[in-house]
């Protein structure tokens, strides 16, 4: 495969940068799952799957400036760049990105690795954007006296393939940038509530426009932690001259007791199907021309065996209709996914 120049020029920046005196800092996660659902779901006989991983590379280059790198383990079980971006920190107020990093859209796509979050699959409305949604741009990020946090951004953008998913490829193909941002209140060390934006031309003639909106809430206590995210999205259709509209949500809920944590998740979103391949399945594709609605209850829990162990089991009621009729496909699946961070 063909390294883009960009890529490359960051990666030399920081080869250069680990080079120097640093203090450095690696660490990662695995997971591996095994997937069991019903009949009409994507694992009937039940399976063994989705090795998932990432490694982190981070460090001080001189006073404010510093780096961060992840490779991540893919499907196709190869390590990919997935960030590679300078920081720099004037204050608290003004902290500087640059290079390829996780767009901070809502709570979810920053806080996605296994170990970070309760449920096995991630939630329905996160199938409208790439999956861990990363991007080559700038972004200014800060705090107010960390109360009101702010992140501002302008990346290459999302553009398609050539089936019309949704991609984040390292070149600008248009010569138009997605801008976004995301402003979020924090109250104590607990709760937290954001709205967040993104708006770009996904086209090589720069005429399609895709907008997301989302909000999210996290209220985290001794015993509890409530997590939830709205997101809506209108894309401009490539041949029907319209914009589409589709929204989808999620929430959950969990208690803590010391390691262990039993968690209820709700999640609804308009999507282009009605069964779902929850790991495997690609981003929004801009051809499509209907949705179907889609809801999802999940119980599990997640228990943390050992410092760096984790297992999570869950169960999935998946109630979506059969395109064949009014009879309800037999979906529910449960899972287990055992994890390792370091």
């Amino acid at each position: 495969m063909r390294v883009p120049k960009t890529v490359l020029v960051l990666m030399f920046i920081l080869f250069l940068a680990v080079s120097l005196p640093a203090q450095l800092k690696f660490n990662g996660y695995f997971s591996y799952e095994y997937l069991k659902s019903q009949k009409d779901g994507f694992y009937p006989t039940g399976t063994f799957d989705n090795l998932n991983g990432g490694m982190l590379l981070s460090g001080s280059i001189s006073g404010p400036l510093t780096f961060k790198l992840e490779a991540l383990f893919d499907q196709d079980e190869k390590f990919d760049l997935h960030q590679a971006y300078i920081n720099l920190q004037v204050s608290e107020a003004f902290i500087f990105k640059i290079g390829r990093f996780e767009v901070p859209f809502g709570h979810y796509n920053l806080y996605a690795q296994p170990d970070k979050n309760e449920t096995v699959f991630r939630p329905l409305p996160f199938h409208f954007f790439p999956y861990r949604w990363a991007d080559i741009g700038f972004a200014w990020e800060g705090n107010y006296h960390h109360s009101i946090y702010y992140s501002v951004y302008a990346i290459n953008g999302l553009s398609v393939d050539d089936d019309g998913y949704l991609e984040t490829p390292a070149t600008d193909i248009n010569k138009n940038k997605g801008l976004g941002g995301r402003l979020a209140l924090r109250v104590g060390e607990g709760f937290e509530a954001g709205g967040s934006f993104y708006s770009g031309r996904y086209d090589t003639s720069n005429s399609k426009n895709i907008r997301f909106e989302g909000f999210d809430l996290t209220w985290v206590t001794t015993g509890w932690e409530i997590k939830g995210e709205y997101v809506r999205t209108e894309v401009k259709h490539p041949f029907l001259n319209e914009t589409l509209d589709f929204d989808g949500y999620y929430f959950t809920v969990a208690i803590i007791f010391r390691n262990f944590k039993p968690y209820f998740s709700y999640q609804y979103s308009m999507l282009p199907n009605s069964r779902l391949d929850d790991e495997h399945a690609p981003p929004l594709n801009v051809l499509i021309e209907t949705m179907v609605k889609k809801d999802r209850k999940a119980i599990g829990c997640k228990f943390d065996f050992l410092e760096n162990f984790y297992a999570k089991f869950e169960f999935d009621w998946n109630k979506e209709k059969s395109l064949d009729g009014p009879s309800q496909l037999k979906d529910n699946a449960y899972s287990i996914q055992i994890g390792f961070v370091f």
